[in-house]
């Protein structure tokens, strides 16, 4: 087995950090954002806009699971417990079985804003979730950085390949890349916030010597595949 030296540590962090720089540049000089804008909606709003996709926000005040009703479905009722909240989302039991872990459990008193096509169901708005990602905490961490959406990638791409649980392909930041953060943040005796700030941004940065060279490969080659798309 080679031994790696320090100086082979050095240059793998200067990479990093260039490649980071890089985006950073890129993304300052991109026209219009990486996310698209769309219709966002407080729970309170959704019922003048039945019919139409859009991305409704408010914070769950019940959740129940029926599992012995026909479908398992999962309710969370956004501001106002049932019968009188303004909003609901709803998740079947084929799509509850996508989640890690049990929405009602998950969201049950956070912010969150589900994205979706508005319909209604007995006088009440409501989307139904088909996929997890549908679904975003929204009292998250924020990200005091601002980072741009590939540079998020990149970050989940290092912490991926550092043996972190995070799902590198999308650029959210969302509650499975919170957690993964905490973790590492932890185990290098840093405040446990969830927040990808400047110490933990150079301890991850410390801790990228242990990644193999294939999997910096790939990396480099996930983030200029992105690139090409963004400009296609």
């Amino acid at each position: 087995m080679t031994k790696r030296t320090r100086s082979d540590g050095f240059t793998v962090r200067t990479t990093i950090l260039i490649i980071v720089l890089v985006l950073a540049i890129a993304a300052a000089v991109a026209p219009g954002g990486a996310a698209s804008a769309g219709l966002t909606l407080e729970a309170v709003e959704a019922a003048d806009h039945v019919g139409e996709e859009a991305t409704v926000c408010g914070t769950v005040a019940s959740a129940a699971y029926l599992g012995r009703s026909g479908g398992r479905p999962t309710f969370l009722n956004l501001d106002r417990p049932y019968p009188d909240q303004p909003f609901t989302v709803v998740i079947w039991g084929t799509t509850r079985d996508l989640f890690e872990d049990e929405p009602e459990a998950l969201y049950d008193g956070r912010r969150i804003c589900v994205s979706g096509k508005i319909v209604e169901y007995k006088g009440k708005p409501q989307i139904v979730v088909d996929d997890p990602s549908q679904i975003e905490i929204a009292d998250a961490p924020s990200l005091p950085l601002e980072l741009a959406y590939e540079e998020r990638i990149f970050l989940k791409a290092v912490m991926a390949s550092l043996g972190l649980d995070v799902n590198y392909g999308l650029g959210e930041w969302d509650a499975e890349a919170v957690q993964a953060l905490i973790g590492f943040q932890e185990s290098v005796g840093l405040d446990p916030s969830g927040v990808p700030d400047s110490p933990t941004l150079r301890a991850l940065a410390d801790a990228s010597v242990d990644i193999p060279v294939e999997e910096q490969t790939l990396i480099i080659r996930m983030m200029l595949v992105r690139f090409a798309q963004r400009g296609e």
